[in-house]
């Protein structure tokens, strides 16, 4: 009991030197003269090459970071998807404007697509719930628009948009029932 008690004593003698050494190691000094000096927070500049280096200026700008949100792009269209999404109908319907092409995503297992529809001249769709699971969140993005004259701006954002990382914007979305 006495030898561990010498040992914690000693290593925390050890600790108060170290502790000690480092404190004295911050004071600085006069290069030429290698006395000490009476300001110890001593400008970087006035040591040219010495460590750390002096901060680059920072640049200035009017623009804010991060750029707002897309506020100069138009407002996208509406989508929904009807609810309750029930896995025993086996399908997906919902409304958006005529003649979009959408996806229909499992965004719960890595955004997998489930269907691809064009939405009627009705402004309706409905497509099937394949490789889905009680409480996969669904969701509906945007189609391939090539040779539509679609813009993919025009569906940046919008009433309900959401922007998921490393999946994209999502128009709608709902969570499977049973």
């Amino acid at each position: 009991m006495k030898k561990l008690l010498w040992i914690r004593w000693l290593h925390t003698f050890m600790l108060g030197i170290a502790a000690l050494s480092l404190g004295a190691c911050t004071s600085a000094s006069n290069p030429a003269t290698n006395t000490p000096t009476a300001e110890v927070n001593t400008p970087v500049a006035a040591y040219p090459g010495a460590y750390p280096a002096p901060i680059a200026p920072v640049a200035t700008s009017t623009n804010p970071y991060p750029p707002p949100p897309y506020s100069d792009l138009p407002e996208g269209p509406q989508f929904t998807i009807n609810q309750p999404v029930r896995l025993s109908n086996g399908q997906v319907t919902g409304t958006g404007p005529a003649g979009i092409p959408i996806r229909i995503v499992n965004i719960t297992r890595g955004a997998i697509e489930l269907a691809t529809v064009t939405i009627g001249a009705d402004g309706t769709f409905s497509a099937p719930l394949r490789e889905t699971f009680v409480g996969d969140r669904i969701a509906i993005m945007l189609g391939d628009i090539s040779g539509t004259g679609l813009d993919r701006n025009q569906f940046i954002r919008g009433p309900g948009y959401e922007d998921w990382p490393l999946i994209g914007i999502l128009f709608a979305s709902a969570i499977v029932e049973e």
